[in-house]
């Protein structure tokens, strides 16, 4: 009994930090739900209104993740930077549509305003293995009007010594008529967006065609990863993606963006009953690309 008392203790002592299991921890004042393994911070969905004190009310958002926090609880994305106020943590806008016939977009505030805004929970989940959200969101047209539903389902994997899997799901369906989306001019920007902290300016972007030497625009890669000062993220693209391998928009100049910038500079259109799926996966990891071991994690991705 006491060998097994002394293993009992070794194993506790040896196991990382992590090992209590996932909680998800909501807090309806701010509109946010914090996911935590353990004590330690995973992210936050923020599905109320978000808007920085002295920020101009027209940047007000909800429906995305800040923070996203490294395996040590530090921040690792940026929200209402002040060079780019309408960049939000991770993302998913598109900066031209059309709706109704009228030239809109989610990227930027625009007039007449397309928010998303949170419909109700499907699923809320938190164990050992694994921890699971997954809301439906509108996007309304003023007011009122109704043009689209989207599906986000996160799904975090506990945390290794090395980093952690966050698998991002996100189904969309116009309501009432299509609705186009479409990249930035000759940039393609738009679609799944991460926006990172200021400490990350100046981190070393690797791609899977190896490392890059400066900022990228609309080039296809399968992964792409922003690592700096011991820590890094990456997101990674599975081989049923449209268009794949995607291009993308990967900056390090300033904070740091991963963008895979779909559909880029062709027009993709959304029909009603026709919902389309994007999924990718957000790998969190300690060092850079090489002691993070990103390219062995990209390729042992059974999803």
């Amino acid at each position: 009994m006491k060998g097994m008392m002394v293993f009992a203790l070794l194993f506790c002592l040896a196991s990382p930090a992590h090992a209590a299991g996932f909680e998800w921890i909501d807090d309806a004042g701010l509109g946010t739900l914090t996911l935590e393994e353990g004590s330690t911070p995973v992210l936050t969905y923020c599905y109320g209104d978000q808007l920085k004190e002295g920020v101009d009310a027209k940047y007000t958002r909800s429906c995305y993740i800040h923070p996203l926090y490294d395996l040590d609880g530090k921040p690792l994305t940026d929200d209402f930077p002040g060079d780019h106020k309408h960049h939000r943590g991770v993302f998913w806008t598109w900066p031209r549509m059309t709706v109704r016939g009228k030239k809109v977009q989610t990227w930027h505030p625009c007039n007449p305003p397309l928010r998303q805004f949170l419909v109700k929970w499907l699923k809320k989940e938190a164990g050992d293995k694994a921890a699971t959200l997954s809301v439906q969101n509108e996007t309304k047209l003023g007011a009122d009007e109704r043009v689209g539903l989207q599906t986000v389902t996160l799904v975090a994997h506990p945390a290794s010594e090395q980093g952690r899997a966050i698998d991002v799901t996100l189904t969309f369906e116009a309501i009432g008529g299509p609705m186009e989306l479409l990249g930035a001019k000759k940039k393609g920007y738009g679609g799944l967006c991460i926006r990172g902290a200021p400490d990350l300016k100046g981190g070393t972007l690797t791609t899977d065609a190896g490392p890059l030497q400066k900022d990228s625009v609309n080039k296809p890669f399968q992964w792409a990863d922003l690592s700096k000062d011991g820590r890094g993220m990456a997101v990674f693209v599975p081989s049923d993606h449209p268009d794949f391998p995607p291009t993308w928009l990967l900056r390090s100049s300033y904070g740091g963006i991963l963008n895979v910038s779909w559909p880029g500079v062709k027009p993709y259109t959304l029909e009603p009953g026709k919902p389309l799926t994007l999924r990718y996966r957000i790998y969190v990891h300690r060092g850079d690309v090489e002691t993070g071991r990103v390219r062995e994690a990209f390729e042992n991705d059974s999803r």
